[in-house]
């Protein structure tokens, strides 16, 4: 008996251990917990932990060179104290928490409220995000463990279906009250049938029927967003655009992701043409300065004429998708054919690592390598490729990506100048003849850093004044890819946008609203036509299919930009354009019938 006593002790000692090894250990932690409340309410609580919270390079050094300080596969909190906006880019997703409650979602760059915070994620903290959080979850952050907690209760999901029926009943009323002859019968039978299925929820949810609850909540949400797709009205004479990287293999591919997107109302078609480096069609211009001719995976045949002529046929048009000072993130040290391979001079560099002599990439941009704006050759080199395009196809436009510099911190930030780029062979020698000192050797507080951003953004500029005399008399259309917010885009990227508009270099802008936030979309063509008047129209690019974001969201993205006065919606990406937002897009908002 004393054995089985002793033998019984040791069995539970062993459990307790296991207890204790399992709760320290955040998967399987997170395991025992769902599995728990899954018979508890329908309730799922998860665990994630916090990388950092209000990061700065000190504080979280493997974020310290990515925007808004978020390293790879990291989850950050940004609470008021970080700043107004969380600076992130379009790689991650962000939840907008309001009194501990998920409010909604943003792609990037989200304003931090003020009684609030935002909860940001890239790779696997993304992933996270995107299937553990949802509108109307619980969110509790443990600072001393550093643990965030998401508890998703079936009011959860009546809570977000809450959400779709008032913004379908707002939509309504205000275009009702401001379009005259507005057709709303569709919109209300799809709001009136959700009002049902809400509030029999409440009802079921009430009664301590929680499986039962979350599935009318379901339904009534889907029915609110059916209402929201319905409610938006199409605007005629408006671009319809989509950012397309090609993957189609021969004509048969082409014509099946064009009708598919045609049935949207989607009638421009912005093709990659020219990216990381290469061409998708086989270009002399890349032969004449031994680079690679072609791309490798379309060797063998001319996609562009395909696309070019297939768009005809159903009356849309292909704009050249243009990666300009961007030569992608390969290993050039492995293709004796890459431009960088071949002029590496070309490349650019960033300060603190202006005496290098080999190529640098820039580990905040995909680690991918850019040429240098200022050396004449690249513009030259560039300039031939473009006109061997608008020479040869018979494209509609001319959408200029990637035309600005790397990256670099704000100036607000410690290390900043390390971090600037354009500290070229030919850039500094230029620089020095004209000023006398090499900009390398100035400080934030030298009088010639003025002159210094200036020369640099000057270089991009004098890029884009090209681009009409490249076009010439035929009726390309030229667009820009531009950064809202001017004042930081021009410092840090080195893009004076304003300048291209005033001096009628282009005839669009297709600014990246990488944002969620109807609001924040909307206050961005706001900011742009401010500062760039009439000169130009405004094509907004919008991210909500790249970042995982709702259809109904981009919905209430695209009314919102136009009634700040945007010519035309660009998606992206077409990569990420699923079933559901073909749903919403074909239902009216894009509609030219």
């Amino acid at each position: 008996m004393k054995n089985i006593a002793k033998l019984s002790l040791f069995i539970i000692f062993l459990a307790s251990l296991l207890v204790l090894w399992t709760i320290s250990n955040p998967v399987l932690a997170q395991a025992m917990v769902l599995r728990e409340n899954a018979s508890n309410q329908c309730i799922k609580t998860s665990r994630i932990k916090i990388n950092s919270i209000n990061p700065t390079p000190e504080t979280n050094p493997l974020g310290a060179y990515y925007p808004g300080f978020r390293g790879n596969n990291q989850l950050v909190i940004y609470t008021p104290g970080f700043g107004e906006y969380t600076n992130t880019n379009e790689f991650g997703k962000e939840a907008i928490v309001l009194e501990d409650k998920v409010f909604g979602f943003c792609g990037s760059n989200c304003y931090i409220p003020k009684n609030g915070f935002i909860v940001s994620g890239h790779g696997s903290a993304k992933k996270w995000i995107n299937e553990r959080l949802m509108e109307g979850a619980i969110v509790k952050i443990n600072q001393n463990t550093m643990m965030l907690e998401s508890t998703i209760t079936p009011e959860s999901y009546l809570y977000k279906a809450g959400q779709r029926i008032n913004d379908s009943k707002k939509v309504i009323v205000d275009y009702k009250r401001t379009l005259p002859g507005y057709q709303s019968k569709i919109s209300e039978n799809y709001l009136n049938q959700a009002i049902q299925k809400y509030n029999e929820a409440r009802y079921i949810l009430d009664k301590s029927q929680y499986e039962a609850g979350r599935d009318l909540s379901n339904m009534a949400l889907k029915m609110a967003d059916m209402s929201f797709y319905y409610a938006v009205p199409a605007v005629q004479n408006e671009l319809h655009g989509v950012w397309l990287r090609p993957i189609e293999k021969n004509q048969a591919e082409i014509v099946k992701t064009l009708d598919r997107l045609r049935r949207t109302g989607i009638d421009n078609i912005f093709l990659e043409t020219y990216y990381q480096g290469y061409t998708i069609f086989p270009s002399s211009t890349m032969a004449t300065y031994g680079i690679k001719q072609q791309r490798p995976e379309f060797e063998g045949w001319d996609p562009l004429q395909v696309w070019v002529n297939e768009a005809h046929k159903r009356n849309m048009k292909v704009q050249v998708w243009f990666q300009t000072f961007y030569v992608g993130n390969e290993n050039i040290s492995r293709n004796s054919k890459h431009t960088l391979s071949v002029y590496p001079e070309w490349a650019n560099f960033q300060r603190k690592n202006a005496d290098s002599n080999k190529p640098m990439p820039s580990i905040s941009e995909h680690n991918g390598y850019f040429l240098d704006p200022a050396n004449p050759n690249v513009q030259k080199f560039l300039t031939a490729l473009l006109t061997e395009i608008t020479t040869n196809y018979n494209v509609d436009g001319l959408n200029i990506d990637y035309i600005r510099y790397p990256k670099s911190l704000s100036q607000n930030f410690s290390g900043y100048l390390d971090t600037t780029w354009g500290y070229t062979a030919f850039a500094r020698a230029e620089f020095k003849a004209q000023y006398g000192k090499d900009p390398v050797e100035l400080e934030l507080s030298d009088p010639l850093m003025s002159k210094w951003v200036a020369y640099r953004q000057d270089k991009v500029t004098d890029f884009v004044s090209r681009l009409r005399s490249i076009v010439g008399d035929k009726n390309i259309m030229i667009s820009t890819v531009i950064f809202p917010g001017h004042q930081d885009t021009a410092t840090t990227k080195l893009q004076n946008w304003s300048v291209w508009a005033q001096r009628g270099y282009v005839d669009a802008f297709t600014p990246l609203i990488m944002s969620s936030d109807k609001y924040m979309a909307g206050n961005s063509v706001r900011e742009i036509r401010s500062l760039a008047g009439n000169n130009v129209c405004i094509l907004s690019g919008l991210f909500e299919p790249f970042t995982a974001g709702s259809p109904a969201d981009l919905i209430g993205q695209i009314a919102s930009v136009r009634s700040e006065g945007s010519s035309g919606i660009i998606l992206f990406d077409n990569a990420h354009i699923s079933d559901d937002f073909i749903e919403a897009l074909s239902a009216r908002i894009l509609r030219k019938d």
